[in-house]
C-alpha cells in the first residue's frame, strides 16, 4: 500500500499483520480488501478522517455496493467483513475511532435466510413517506429554507427507488444523457459486465423528475443530453446546488448522502427506524412477481444477473397476496 492516498492508519495495519507472522497471501489479501474499501472512500468524496467515514451508515452503503452491484456472493462478503472489522478493531487500538461500525451491520445469506415481512415497505409506510416529502412537517427552520429545492429532487430519488428497485449506486450514477423527458424513458447506468437496460416512466414520474430538473437555476443545471449528473449535491450553506469546478460540472450527489437523505425522511414520517433503499428494491421487486409480469422481463428490470436472486423472490411470493402488500 504505497500510493500516495493511503491514510498512514491502513499501512500500519498491514504492517502489524506481518509483525504478527501472517502468511504473505493472507497479508495481500487483507491489502487487496482494504484498498478496495479505501477506493469507496474516495470515490465518495469522504475524507479518511471524517467522523462521517467510520459510521455504520458509510460503511452499509458499501457493502450495499458489493450485494447490489458487484454480486459478491455470502461467503466473499464474509470475507469483506472480517477484514474491515478487523481494520477498524485496529484503529480502536490506535484510539483513532471510539466505536466499530461494523459491529451494528449484519450480512444476510441469501441462500440459507428467507425473507420476512419488515424486509419490505407496506403501501401504508409507502404513502405516509410520499406525503410527507412535499411537506414541511418536522422540519428545522434551516432545513425550510432549502426544503423548495430539495422536496423535489428527494420526491423524483424515492419514486425511482419505489417504483423501479433503483439502487443507491444507479440513482447516483445517473446522468442527464439518460434521461429523455419526450420519450418518458431512463436509461440506467451498468457496469461493462451487464447489459443496458432502459425504464419506462409513467407520466407522473416523469413529471416528478422534470420538476425537479426545472428547479435547478440554469447555472448549476446539468446540461440535458451530457454527462452531467442528473441527482446534484446541494450545499446548504450557500443554499444552492454544488458545482464541482474541478470537472467544470453540477456536483454528483454521492450514495452515502442518498442514503443519509432516506433516513431523515424516514424518520419525518414517522416510520420505522431501518428502512432504506434496499427495502424500496425488494417490495418493487416483489410487487412486479404479485402482479404476474413475466419472470425474464422482471429479471431484465431490475438489473438482476442471474436468476438465483428472483428465485428467492419467487418462492417468498408464493405465501403471499396482493392485498397483504
Amino acid at each position: 500500500m504505497e500510493n500516495n492516498e493511503t491514510p498512514q492508519a491502513a499501512i500500519d495495519f498491514i504492517l502489524d499483520l506481518e509483525k504478527r507472522g501472517r502468511r504473505p497471501s493472507t497479508v495481500k489479501r487483507y491489502q487487496y480488501d482494504l484498498e478496495d474499501y479505501l477506493a469507496w472512500i474516495r470515490v465518495n468524496e469522504m475524507s479518511y478522517h471524517e467522523r462521517e467515514t467510520f459510521t455504520e451508515l458509510f460503511v452499509q452503503t458499501y457493502f450495499d455496493f458489493l450485494i447490489n452491484e458487484r454480486s459478491y456472493s455470502f461467503r466473499t462478503l464474509k470475507r469483506v467483513y472480517s477484514v474491515l472489522n478487523q481494520y477498524h478493531r485496529f484503529l480502536i487500538h490506535k484510539k483513532i475511532i471510539s466505536d466499530n461500525p461494523l459491529s451494528s451491520i449484519e450480512l444476510l445469506n441469501d441462500k440459507e435466510d428467507s425473507f420476512t415481512e419488515d424486509m419490505f415497505i407496506t403501501d401504508e409506510e409507502l404513502g405516509s413517506l410520499l406525503e410527507v416529502i412535499p411537506s414541511e412537517d418536522g422540519l428545522t427552520e434551516n432545513q425550510l429554507k432549502a426544503h423548495e429545492l430539495l422536496s423535489k429532487r428527494n420526491l423524483g430519488i424515492i419514486t425511482l427507488m419505489a417504483d423501479h428497485g433503483v439502487t443507491l449506486h444507479e440513482v447516483s450514477a445517473i446522468e442527464a444523457r439518460h434521461l429523455s423527458f419526450i420519450k418518458k424513458e431512463l436509461i440506467i447506468p451498468t457496469t461493462e459486465q451487464t447489459a443496458k437496460r432502459i425504464i419506462e416512466l409513467s407520466s407522473k414520474e416523469n413529471e416528478i423528475l422534470f420538476e425537479y430538473f426545472r428547479s435547478i437555476p440554469e447555472a448549476v443545471r446539468p446540461a440535458q443530453y451530457s454527462a452531467d449528473p442528473f441527482f446534484v449535491a446541494f450545499d446548504f450553506q450557500r443554499l444552492t446546488y454544488r458545482w464541482s469546478y474541478e470537472e467544470d460540472r453540477p456536483k454528483r450527489l454521492t450514495e452515502i448522502a442518498i442514503q443519509k437523505m432516506i433516513r431523515q425522511e424516514i424518520k419525518r414520517a414517522g416510520l420505522r427506524k431501518g428502512i432504506s433503499a434496499q427495502h424500496f428494491r425488494r417490495t418493487a421487486i416483489l410487487r412486479a412477481i404479485l402482479d404476474r409480469r413475466d419472470t425474464e422481463q422482471i429479471q431484465y428490470h431490475f438489473g438482476m444477473k442471474t436468476p438465483l436472486t428472483l428465485n428467492r423472490y419467487l418462492n417468498y411470493a408464493e405465501g403471499r397476496s396482493v392485498s397483504s402488500l
